[in-house]
């Protein structure tokens, strides 16, 4: 087994943001509704930046924090469901935008909120075949752009965001997966029916039903977690973190009850940031990897699940 080590960890938000009393005055929504159903206090809102121009930020800084070379990158994977157009794609933006040479292979690629487990996985993988190639894997999103602000079942959980990492390949290191997916009719539970092209099309927004998709969302990461645990032959309670994306606190909680994970194994922003899709999971990361939180050989799970339906869990060690 050979996996990666990351170099370098970056994140940025926008700094306007959108609290839950705020929503009150545009949607019939209360501050004592939302935090205790979904453990989130506010979100951070995009008022003039794409998907993009937060995952520059989030990119750039994340060389810096790694202090590797940008001759050495050889890859550019960016996950996220609201790229600035169908093409040219976010990654090919950055290419130019971070001065980077152009022997790099840079692409989109879409999982939703699953998508920064899909990248890392794409990463490592294509990191094996050049191993002398380092990886800037990003999850970015501007959410709100699709969200209507008179539906308050949606418009109260997203916000907007990016993170990044720097990934290099070790043939000593530990990773593995667990990747699903699976598009029958349960996909429709979740979903942004169009794409809007400019002038020519009705905005399309995200519709979801709440009670399937915390179902769903209860269920198959566990069932991942589990496999993942067996595979290796751990038990949860050897895991220094278990990041799950950040959704909503309540399916965390019953996630975490279900597994009998303690509350130190694990790492929450929800309350800060909301559900920022593909971004959550390497903004977390960034924040912990800031805070000194993590150190050498620690075991991490990181837990994706949304729309697609999509759903992994990955383990490596820092």
């Amino acid at each position: 087994m050979s996996g990666i080590d990351i170099l370098g960890t970056g994140c940025y938000t926008p700094s306007h943001t959108l609290s839950n009393d705020d929503l009150s005055t545009m949607v019939d929504t209360s501050d004592e509704w939302i935090y205790p159903r979904t453990g989130i206090k506010k979100r951070h809102i995009s008022q003039t930046e794409n998907t993009s121009e937060l995952a520059y930020q989030a990119a750039k800084r994340a060389l810096e924090n790694s202090g590797v070379s940008k001759e050495d990158i050889g890859f550019i994977i960016v996950a996220t469901c609201s790229a600035d157009h169908i093409m040219p794609s976010v990654a090919c933006m950055l290419q130019k935008q971070l001065g980077l040479n152009e022997q790099v292979m840079a692409f989109d690629m879409n999982a939703a909120c699953t998508g920064f487990v899909y990248a890392l996985s794409i990463a490592n993988a294509m990191l094996a075949t050049r191993p002398d190639k380092l990886a800037l894997v990003i999850g970015a999103e501007v959410f709100s752009k699709m969200l209507d602000y008179t539906d308050r079942s949606t418009c109260i959980l997203f916000g907007d965001g990016a993170g990044a990492v720097v990934a290099k390949h070790n043939s000593n290191a530990k990773f593995y997966e667990v990747i699903s997916s699976r598009g029958d009719v349960e996909a429709e539970h979740i979903h942004i029916p169009g794409v809007p092209f400019a002038g020519n099309q009705k905005p399309s927004y995200c519709k979801m039903n709440g009670q399937e998709v915390f179902k769903f969302a209860v269920e198959s990461p566990v069932q991942s977690i589990k496999q993942v645990l067996a595979d290796l032959d751990y038990h949860i309670d050897q895991m220094d973190y278990i990041l799950f994306h950040q959704a909503n606190a309540r399916i965390i909680s019953s996630i975490s009850k279900r597994l009998k994970i303690k509350e130190e194994q694990l790492y929450s922003n929800i309350e800060e940031y909301g559900n920022t899709s593909a971004a959550s999971i390497p903004i977390m990361l960034d924040e912990m990897n800031q805070k000194g939180l993590l150190k050498k050989g620690m075991k991490l799970l990181l837990v994706g699940f949304g729309a697609g339906l999509t759903w992994g869990t990955i383990y490596l060690e820092w």
